[in-house]
């Protein structure tokens, strides 16, 4: 929430000095008409901006209460100047440049009082445990805050911690992978990426560590939860533009053997980001991101970039050449396979809920990969196969999630030391159950409630 208000109050200003601007180079008539809409973006940004803090002044554990009552009037003063002046039928010159003097002074104060009286506690909220690793955002005075490098948006950052590496160049390697898998996806691909970072770190006891940082976006725009609150209609064009993205990597990959990109189409692998309450539609070029860029799989001249080593970490050791010969080849080659990638986009329906909507998604596979692509001479789905394959699935995860147990046990209980995936001792912390990982349930946050309920069209 302190993000969203700067954002609002740096917005404003930026509304603030395109009509200075106006102001100070013409008043004639042949601006008016550029004037009113640059004044009525600047009043609609107000009063988002007062709607915003009013909401976050109603909720207790997000804001001090010494801060609250000045807050409250400042946003108040601001929305009396700004409608005092739209009832004025036509301001002088003098009576601009005083109003927009007037708005300056009391944006800088409020932005002032948001950056530093605004002291929230710290909280480590869990987003989600995958396979590998945790995904993390931290809130309060410790929280992760970047500019985006497009938007100029201050942007909160959902945080992964990387199994540790035992040299700087094979962290470095991971590191410059993940930027690379990035960059190819979206700049050579078109398939958008979320900006990210991804920082190196010395560990204990000469190990080092890689946090891959990646925009946190809104809670709403994850498709897994998208597809809980969505009619049908929306769910099928949703599934359609999937497929049309995933479509871009079985393209290159066919015809580039000598550089494949490996991919997890999963449901909540995808984000919307303009979906939610007040945009609960799916247009054609809805805006799309692919979320799941810290597992960079590129196989140049057929060998694995990525050192594979990292998916068994969490394996004990005395287990760990077993699982190398049985199981990890036949989990890798899976994301290098378009009709695997599409076969677990279909089943993660069924982990995420919507089993139901099986039947449907298995004609639109066939429809749009068989037919549209048949250079690619993939065989029919059905829904008995998709039944099949998510029971498989489940049960390959659930061995790696039951040895990650298992490690951590003969890790803290028999050797005495700590595991190194745990989140620090006596940190705060709750869950945001976005993906219904870790053997939790997945929550619609209550801001889709509402939709959840008129089931939207």
């Amino acid at each position: 929430m302190k993000e969203k208000l700067i954002n609002l109050v740096d917005q404003a200003e930026k509304n603030r000095r395109r009509l200075c601007r106006l102001i100070a180079s013409s008043i004639k008539p042949a601006n008016e008409e550029q004037i009113a809409r640059e004044f009525s973006a600047l009043k609609a940004g107000i009063e988002e901006l007062t709607s915003a803090t009013n909401s976050a002044v109603e909720e207790a554990d997000q804001l001090p209460r010494s801060l609250s009552p000045s807050l409250s009037d400042l946003c108040q003063k601001l929305e009396q100047d700004i409608c005092h002046c739209a009832q004025t039928p036509k301001p002088a010159s003098q009576d601009w440049k005083e109003y927009l003097a007037e708005q300056k002074r009391l944006l800088a104060i409020l932005k002032n009082e948001i950056q530093n009286r605004w002291n929230q506690p710290l909280q480590i909220k869990i987003l989600g445990i995958g396979e590998i690793t945790t995904t993390i955002e931290v809130l309060g005075e410790g929280s992760l805050r970047r500019r985006h490098p497009e938007s100029g948006q201050w942007v909160r950052l959902a945080v992964k911690k990387a199994p540790s590496f035992p040299t700087r160049s094979g962290a470095e390697k991971y590191q410059s992978l993940c930027y690379e898998y990035e960059q190819f996806l979206s700049a050579r691909l078109g398939i958008k990426t979320p900006f990210a970072e991804h920082k190196l770190m010395p560990g204990k006891n000469g190990r080092w560590l890689v946090y891959n940082l990646q925009e946190r976006l809104p809670s709403e725009s994850i498709a897994c939860l998208l597809i809980q609150v969505a009619s049908q209609e929306m769910i099928e064009r949703v599934f359609l533009r999937l497929l049309q993205e995933m479509k871009k990597i079985f393209l290159w990959n066919h015809s580039h053997p000598e550089y494949l990109l490996g991919f997890d189409g999963q449901i909540p692998n995808w984000a919307f980001i303009r979906f939610g309450p007040s945009h609960p539609v799916i247009e054609e070029n809805e805006p799309l991101l692919y979320i799941d860029t810290t597992t960079p799989l590129i196989r140049g001249e057929g060998k694995e970039q990525l050192d594979t080593e990292i998916f068994i970490k969490s394996i004990p050791l005395i287990l760990r050449p077993i699982v190398r010969r049985t199981l990890l080849q036949q989990v890798l080659d899976r994301y290098y396979r378009p009709r695997d990638v599409v076969l677990d986009l279909i089943a993660s329906f069924i982990t995420h809920h919507r089993g139901d909507l099986v039947p449907r998604m298995v004609e639109l596979a066939n429809q749009g990969m068989g037919k549209e692509i048949p250079e690619l001479g993939l065989e029919p789905f059905s829904a008995k196969e998709i039944l099949s394959y998510n029971r498989k699935d489940v049960l390959i995860w659930k061995f790696f999630r039951q040895m990650k147990r298992l490690d951590r046990f003969i890790t803290e209980k028999i050797f005495g030391k700590s595991y190194e995936q745990r989140l620090p001792s006596g940190s705060p912390r709750f869950w945001e159950n976005l993906v219904g990982a870790g053997g939790k349930g997945l929550t619609v946050p209550e801001s889709l409630k509402p939709l959840l309920q008129q089931k939207i069209e």
